[in-house]
């Protein structure tokens, strides 16, 4: 068979994609998966644009600018636009004052004209638009799509620094915009219900095969406990701190870039605050893990995410420990889901002497059915039918 049989019968095949997200291989975003997935196949145009949350004179927010300015001036985003794969990233100069409506107007211009010219030259004419964050509705229905889809991966009005009125305002004006709704849990979905418009949920997916590389299993003498990700607002500190007395034996790795003070782990020996590791060599520095938590207090904010990492905890086949978050529960039959601090310190305990039941097997069989591509071809058919 030929390749072009071949890639005529994919099921993500025939698509062109304009795709408003993250920058592209900072940290992978639920987004960023997805359309890695459509890659080699169908094209994908990666448009970053600046986030929601107003700057602040912070190092972080400063370094964060200057990047963005050095990305524009020097091209360094097209190194990305390789052919082979079909990716082409382009980061239009946009600023982030939202709340202004002469800006909002500006940074339209400057996108449209930056997205044009790259759809011209990669020959688009049927695109569809994805849109991840309520401040690009202001794009929908502006830069010649066939359809545009709102994908939500999280409740953007609860994070911390959000102006939450503005956010909301933004976001309704989206929902008005796209032709359909895309989100990553049923709790989500439930605020579109009104809308009107198709929605879909789409939960997240897990790259499998990356996550197995953990395997097979070291030992370091010690029992090890791992957390990685954002380490902010939604963290139980003080529940990490508990599980840190409790059982002095253990070693409890905290990977990911931090946010919060952590001032309640200095002087506490057997916790670890370490950097964020590249997601490629994440697998490897798991090796050595026993146990992944997820100690998150159960706010409005955290209840309402679906956090990627439970699904990547049980690809690396170990027990997964987390509080009553409703994606926790939702997949209960594979993760040990604690109902208050003292069950969650019990868990941990009953882990660290070999008695926490782990379905391996069935937990293997779940994970290979929820990979990333599974996800492509769900979402890929549900644009199908909107065209149709």
């Amino acid at each position: 068979m030929s390749d072009e049989s071949k890639t005529s019968h994919n099921p993500l095949s025939d698509f062109q994609w304009v795709v408003f997200g993250p920058d592209w291989g900072r940290h992978p975003s639920s987004s960023q998966h997805l359309f890695s997935e459509f890659l080699g196949v169908s094209p994908v145009l990666w448009v970053e644009t600046v986030g929601l949350r107003m700057p602040q004179f912070t190092m972080r927010d400063l370094r964060r600018s200057v990047q963005k300015i050095v990305d524009f001036i020097s091209g360094r985003r097209r190194r990305f636009a390789t052919v082979p794969n079909g990716l082409t990233v382009i980061c239009p100069p946009t600023l982030p004052f939202t709340s202004f409506k002469f800006i909002r107007h500006l940074n339209v211009w400057l996108v449209r004209r930056s997205v044009e010219k790259a759809t011209r030259r990669l020959h688009f004419s049927k695109h569809t638009l994805v849109v991840t964050t309520p401040a690009q509705g202001d794009f929908v229905g502006r830069l010649g799509e066939e359809k545009s889809i709102y994908y939500c991966a999280d409740q953007y009005a609860l994070w911390p620094g959000m102006n939450q009125q503005h956010i909301s305002q933004m976001e309704r004006l989206l929902t008005d915009r796209v032709d359909a709704i895309v989100a990553v849990s049923d709790l989500l979905a439930a605020q579109f219900q009104q809308s009107g418009k198709p929605l879909y949920t789409l939960n997240q997916g897990v790259n499998s095969v990356h996550f197995s590389r953990s395997q097979p299993q070291q030992s370091t003498g010690h029992f090890e406990i791992v957390y990685f990700g954002m380490i902010d607002e939604r963290l139980d500190l003080d529940l990490i701190l508990e599980v840190a007395h409790q059982l002095p034996k253990t070693v409890i790795r905290l990977i990911g870039p931090a946010t919060v003070s952590l001032h309640k782990f200095v002087g506490v020996a057997n916790i670890r605050v370490e950097p964020a590791i590249p997601y490629e060599d994440l697998p490897e520095s798991l090796k050595t893990s026993n146990l992944f938590i997820i100690p998150f207090v159960l706010t409005e904010l955290a209840c309402s995410c679906s956090p990627l990492k439970i699904k990547e905890y049980l690809a690396c086949a170990r027990p997964v420990i987390s509080t009553a978050l409703p994606e926790a529960e939702r997949l209960s039959s594979f993760v040990h889901v604690a109902k208050d601090r003292k069950a969650f310190v019990e868990a941990v305990t009953a882990a660290t002497e070999g008695k926490l039941s782990f379905d391996v097997l069935g937990t293997q069989r779940f994970i290979e059915s929820e990979t990333w591509q599974a996800k492509a071809v769900e979402f890929g058919q549900f644009v199908r039918g909107l065209h149709a």
